[in-house]
């Protein structure tokens, strides 16, 4: 389902171990058949919307609110930063241990902050996750529209491999019906460590 580039340095076409410091990527939704999934845990999230009258940014929130659902099953639980776009910074969630709090019961507690109000005309909403191993992730979730534009953007830092990569899409795939997903950058190929020799 990931369409990597054809002609990346140092990349194997088939082989899963390949690890990079960089690959960025981008989502398309197929807008026809997005209908946000009623999950129980979005519930208390789409009723803070409409108590707030911010019915349009449901969308948004709710599309950003699946995204964090299958990249916390990958490990990608913290949270290190967010943002509504137009908005600015918000309050990053109260420290947790990661078993007990992930991504979207932080995004359905925020919101009952009034300093989240600016999430209501927000075009996008932007967050950096960690997750195992020191990866980073950073998300950027637009608007579901008609135009063609990628709905999700997604830059992940550290030592990934094109499995985990792989991995990452289908979890998101679960959540939403993409169309494709395609590898826009990738940087640095890590070399193997060559073997030890014994004497």
């Amino acid at each position: 389902m990931v369409e990597w580039p054809g002609e990346v340095p140092g990349f194997t076409r088939g082989r899963k171990t390949d690890r990079y410091r960089r690959v960025g990527l981008e989502l398309d939704v197929e807008h026809e058949r997005y209908r946000p999934e009623p999950v129980a845990l979005l519930a208390p999230l789409t009723s803070l919307l409409h108590e707030r009258e911010v019915e349009d940014a449901e969308d948004l929130l709710t599309m950003t609110a699946q995204v964090f659902r299958a990249v916390a099953a990958v490990g990608f639980r913290q949270v290190d930063h967010w943002e509504a776009r137009p908005g600015g910074w918000l309050p990053l969630p109260e420290a947790a241990h990661t078993r007990l709090a992930e991504p979207v019961a932080h995004l359905v507690r925020a919101l009952s902050d009034p300093a989240w109000a600016s999430v209501g005309q927000a075009r996008r909403f932007a967050a950096r996750l960690s997750g195992p191993d020191r990866v980073r992730l950073d998300i950027v979730v637009r608007r579901v529209h008609r135009e063609r534009v990628h709905a999700v953007s997604l830059d992940l830092g550290g030592r990934i491999t094109r499995g985990s990569v792989e991995d990452l899409v289908a979890r998101i795939h679960q959540q939403l019906p993409l169309l494709r997903a395609t590898v826009a950058a990738v940087e640095s190929p890590i070399a193997a460590s060559p073997p030890v020799r014994r004497r």
